[in-house]
């Protein structure tokens, strides 16, 4: 299980929203690639990054620009996502040494899109799977979508995903806990590996997820409780890192 900090831009800062709600908005840092070299000193080896701003309205070049910086300064593996809708953007990321490109809306809009990219460049992708009430969210989670999550997951299976990150929207940001027992049913139930994102605020929690190994899990995603310090990042790495 890889655990994995997560830098969420709006306007070149780093931000923490509550449950997907764009006007529940927390200023952590004003310097993303500062706070990248943080994670990287207490020993992360891999970031999860989204462009909210791409995700809401599309491709952001502050961004975009800032999450290339990040790569390129501190040769972390990145995951990042939000506001990648076209050809040229999965180029301009993977020409910059971009690790996994997350993709989300255009799962739903565009399927047969994102089947010819796994044919033509290969297992770089990641499926952003956003539920609430068990059905899918688009648009920076600001759209509900009426497709159950299991079925789209299988969907994604089938069209060549391996892997996705799979985040119950109503705790993400929120210090509630993670929704284990619907990633539990997602990844059994879809065949795709997850990596677990959405609430996970204490060590419990990280102990929780960890159960979800058996079922396929490959790693979780950490945001608020770090940035309010409720977890001590080297020393989950330390103790749970495999």
């Amino acid at each position: 299980m890889t655990i994995i900090p997560a830098i969420d831009l709006i306007e070149g800062k780093c931000v923490r929203l509550e449950g997907g709600d764009f006007n529940k908005k927390s200023i952590y840092s004003e310097d993303p690639i500062d706070m990248a070299f943080q994670f990287k000193d207490m020993g992360a080896k891999r970031l999860h990054i989204v462009d909210l701003d791409g995700a809401k309205d599309g491709q952001s070049y502050q961004n975009r620009n800032i999450i290339k910086e990040i790569k390129k300064k501190t040769n972390l593996v990145i995951e990042t996502g939000g506001g990648i809708r076209t050809e040229d953007d999965v180029k301009d990321l993977l020409f910059e040494g971009i690790d996994y490109i997350i993709l989300g809306t255009i799962l739903v809009k565009k399927i047969e899109t994102v089947q010819k990219w796994i044919d033509d460049f290969g297992n770089y992708f990641i499926a952003s799977v956003d539920t609430k009430n068990r059905k899918v969210q688009t648009h920076g989670w600001l759209k509900g979508e009426e497709i159950d999550m299991m079925e789209f997951g299988k969907k994604l299976f089938k069209v060549g995903f391996k892997i996705a990150t799979y985040t119950d929207v109503t705790r993400d940001g929120m210090l509630q806990g993670p929704n284990i027992e619907e990633a539990r049913d997602f990844t059994s139930q879809t065949g795709l590996r997850i990596i677990l994102a959405g609430g996970i605020t204490s060590e419990d929690d990280i102990k929780q997820a960890k159960t979800l190994s058996y079922y396929g899990l490959d790693g979780i995603i950490i945001g608020k409780a770090l940035y309010e310090n409720r977890l001590d990042l080297a020393k989950m790495i330390k103790l749970y890192q495999t």
